[in-house]
C-alpha cells in the first residue's frame, strides 16, 4: 500500500505542492481563493486575510480515500490590528515515507475600504525515505480590490522568482502560478466566485464556485474546475464563535475523493 501511495502522489500532479491545502470552505467552491476572503487565504491569495475582524485560528484535516495512510494536516492563524494583518499558516502531507512540508508568514495591508495588499513568506520541505531531504523558500504576493459592496476582484502570484529546492538530488519544483479571479454576492445569502490559474508550463485552469446560506448557521457549497475536471461539494455550520466545515472531491482522471475536516475558532 506504502508503494500504492507513493506512485500515485508521485504521479498525478506535475509538480509538488498541488496539494496546496486551501481549507474546507475554499475547497467546497472549487478551490476559488483569488477573490474570497478567508482564513485560508493564507494559502492562497493572502490578501483575503483583510476581511478578519478578530483573532483567528482555523485547523483542518484531510483524509485521501485511495489511501488509508495519505493524509493532510494544516493549521492557520491571523491577527488584525487596525488596517493590518499578520498570518501564520502551516501544512503537512504526505505519509511515513514521503511527506511535504509548508510554513508561511503573510502580512496584509488594507489601504481604506477597498484595497488591499499582501506578502507570503514560504518555508518548504520536502522528504523521501531512501533518497534525503530537501528545502527551499518561495514569496507569494497578492491585492484585492472591492469594487462594491457585491463585486470583490483578486489576483496572486505564487513564486514569481520561481525558486526551487537546494538540492538536486529530488527532481521537484516549487510551482509558479498566476491566479486572477472575482466573486460577487448575488444577495446576502448566495456567493459565486470564479479564478483563472496558470501554472508555469501548464494549461490554464479555471474555477467557479458558490457559497450558499440556505439559514444563518448553514451554508450548502460547490464548485468545478476544468484543468483537470474535478467537481467540488460541501457545508458549513456555524455556532456562535465556532464553525464546522466539510467538502470532499472527486477526480475524474484518478477517481478518488478527498475529505476535508475544518473547525474554526475565534
Amino acid at each position: 500500500m506504502k508503494i500504492f501511495s507513493f506512485l500515485l502522489i508521485f504521479f498525478s500532479a506535475s509538480t509538488l505542492f498541488a496539494q496546496n491545502n486551501l481549507g474546507a470552505r475554499l475547497t467546497a467552491m472549487g478551490n476559488n481563493s483569488a477573490a474570497v476572503t478567508d482564513v485560508w487565504s493564507l494559502q492562497g491569495n493572502p490578501s483575503g486575510i483583510s476581511s478578519i475582524k478578530e483573532i483567528t485560528a482555523s485547523i483542518n484535516y484531510a483524509k485521501y480515500l485511495f489511501s488509508n495512510e495519505v493524509s493532510n494536516q494544516s493549521f492557520a492563524f491571523v491577527v488584525p490590528f487596525k488596517n493590518n494583518f499578520a498570518g501564520i499558516s502551516f501544512q503537512r502531507y504526505g505519509f511515513s515515507a514521503y511527506n511535504e512540508n509548508k510554513v508561511g508568514f503573510a502580512y496584509a495591508k488594507k489601504f481604506g475600504d477597498k484595497f488591499t495588499t499582501a506578502i507570503n513568506l514560504n518555508y518548504h520541505q520536502l522528504k523521501i525515505s531512501n533518497y534525503g531531504s530537501s528545502k527551499g523558500f518561495s514569496v507569494d504576493v497578492g491585492l484585492l480590490f472591492q469594487l462594491n459592496k457585491q463585486l470583490i476582484l483578486g489576483a496572486f502570484v505564487a513564486n514569481p522568482s520561481q525558486q526551487s529546492f537546494d538540492t538536486s538530488e529530488i527532481l521537484a519544483k516549487i510551482p509558479t502560478s498566476l491566479n486572477i479571479g472575482a466573486s460577487y454576492l448575488a444577495s446576502d445569502k448566495v456567493l459565486i466566485a470564479t479564478t483563472i490559474s496558470k501554472i508555469l508550463k501548464e494549461s490554464i485552469d479555471v474555477k467557479v464556485g458558490i457559497d450558499y446560506k440556505i439559514v444563518e448557521f448553514f451554508c450548502l457549497r460547490g464548485g468545478l474546475s476544468a484543468n483537470p475536471f474535478k467537481q467540488y461539494v460541501g457545508f458549513g455550520v456555524n455556532y456562535q464563535k465556532f464553525f464546522l466545515d466539510f467538502a470532499t472531491i472527486y477526480e475524474a482522471n484518478l477517481g478518488y475523493a478527498r475529505k476535508f475536516y475544518e473547525d474554526v475558532f475565534f
